[in-house]
């Protein structure tokens, strides 16, 4: 044990001394509320700002504390230094316990980025008294509504808001969504920009959200060639990149899930991105190591829906696109010389999360390839893939002293799991499932609750609530508990 605590303190100093940072986690605020109401947001169009604002009032945000949280997001836990990019479906700066996550986060070591309109002093106030070694691990991504600021005489606050985060040594970049919404405004935004923040701000191509597995601007009123003319004269590194990479399917290996992915602050749990399937929860069974699961060659989308931080800052597809760093899209170099990012910020953005990951093995990628198809696709294993698969996955029974398992759940992954056991000569004990009385098989079925005779594993086939079913099967069993997705050493 003091082998392997003083492996895990020796691991952690060599990540936190690297440049960039270990994954990079988008993070979701479960609330709705905003005190702007853009007519472009299609969160804002379920209701008016304020009805939004007294849901979140009433509702339970959160089903762990902050405390609770924050341990669960240690160092340790998330083998080491994270970005936490932080947004809310609403204005984040209106979560009542963002300070305490954000500080929270910040205490630990990790870094942040902050999604917001920046129009809530009173949270900005709060952010520029944190420490400065604080403040250096800390991004305000500044969404600029500028109608709907200029239509509430809120442009001016605004812009001192964004002032006292560049004097307070916060790195920030501004942000506007392209769409016909702009377009009599246009030289107005350029004017007022470069006059009180030095430089044009960033735009990020509008897309229809409804649409999922393929990329699709926003509906305009102008031809495809001049709405590139017109957004592309805001010369932004992040326009020019979705015009191109959201057009290009990939096929690559892909590492969310374990270089990236996205958690559920409100419940804990975790995905490789949005839109796919739940991994793990990273809050319940805190004790034990997070799960990480790569989408692999699985993605249930035709384009990358979330392309350029996924590929340019965690670099989950490897070597796509090198020489591209996330700094191109959110950084300027103002009038006066100076900068939106500050020094510790543009150094992290120029580099990829990959950078410090070992790839997985063969025998890895291919197992958990294999399960992931069948997650996403439905898609069995010929006889030559099975038979590769089992002698990996025999080679790590094995290796454990483990000849006899039990396995939990009697879906689609436990029945082909019983196929993989015999094919490498595992003797399948019995199965373990809540639906134990309905299902007929050539072994005994279990339910949960039932007395579980004595096996060498049991490997737990319902891999993305293992959080859940492990801590409820050790209070029965000194059995050791096995995730599926970790059947193949790396």
């Amino acid at each position: 044990m003091a082998f392997i605590e003083s492996t895990v303190i020796v691991f952690l100093l060599e990540v936190s001394s690297i440049s960039g940072v270990y994954r990079f986690i988008n993070t979701d605020v479960p609330t709705v509320g905003c005190n702007l109401r853009c007519e472009y947001c299609y969160i804002r169009q379920h209701g008016d700002e304020e009805s939004m604002l007294e849901i979140d009032k009433r509702k339970e945000l959160f089903r762990f504390s902050v405390e609770h949280m924050l341990v669960a997001l240690s160092l340790k836990r998330m083998g080491g230094v994270c970005m936490f990019n932080i947004s809310g479906s609403g204005e984040t700066l209106l979560c009542p316990q963002i300070l305490d996550i954000v500080c929270g986060l910040l205490e630990t070591g990790h870094y942040v980025a902050l999604i917001t309109n920046c129009t809530i002093r009173s949270r900005i106030d709060e952010i520029v008294a944190f420490p400065q070694e604080y403040k250096k691990r800390l991004f305000f991504k500044v969404s600029f509504h500028y109608r709907e600021l200029r239509r509430r005489k809120m442009l001016e606050s605004f812009t001192e808001n964004v002032h006292l985060l560049k004097r307070s040594g916060i790195a920030f970049s501004l942000e506007i969504v392209s769409g016909d919404h702009f377009l009599d405004d246009i030289d107005e935004i350029k004017s007022y920009s470069l006059a009180n923040f030095g430089a044009l701000p960033h735009v990020l191509t509008g897309r229809d959200e409804q649409i999922r597995g393929t990329y699709n601007r926003s509906s305009t009123r102008i031809s495809e060639e001049e709405y590139d003319q017109v957004w592309s004269t805001f010369n932004s590194d992040l326009f020019l990149y979705q015009q191109r990479a959201y057009d290009i399917p990939h096929r690559e290996f892909c590492y969310a899930g374990v270089y990236s992915g996205t958690l559920s602050l409100g419940t804990g749990d975790f995905s490789s991105c949005p839109g796919t399937h739940k991994i793990t929860n990273f809050f319940e069974n805190i004790g034990e190591p997070i799960q990480f699961v790569p989408v692999a060659h699985a993605c249930p989308f035709d384009f990358c829906f979330c392309g350029f931080f996924l590929h340019v800052l965690a670099g989950v597809s490897r070597d796509y696109d090198p020489g591209v760093y996330f700094h191109h899209f959110r950084n300027r170099v103002c009038t006066d010389g100076s900068q939106w990012l500050t020094p510790s910020i543009l150094e992290v953005f120029s580099h990829r999360c990959s950078e410090y990951h070992t790839p997985y093995s063969k025998d890895k990628a291919e197992f958990i390839n294999v399960l992931m198809r069948m997650v996403y696709f439905d898609e069995e294993l010929c006889e030559i893939d099975l038979e590769k698969i089992a002698i990996t996955t025999g080679a790590f029974l094995r290796s454990r002293n483990i000849g006899k398992v039990a396995i939990y759940g009697m879906g689609k992954l436990g029945k082909w799991l019983i196929r993989v056991m015999q094919k490498v000569g595992i003797d399948v004990a019995y199965a373990i499932d809540k639906r134990a009385g309905d299902i007929e098989c050539y072994f005994p079925v279990f339910f949960p609750d039932d007395e579980l005779p004595n096996v060498d594993a049991i490997i737990v086939s319902v891999y993305s609530e293992y959080t859940a079913i492990a801590p409820m099967l050790w209070e029965k069993t000194s059995t050791p508990i096995i995730s599926i997705v970790n059947l193949t050493d790396s």
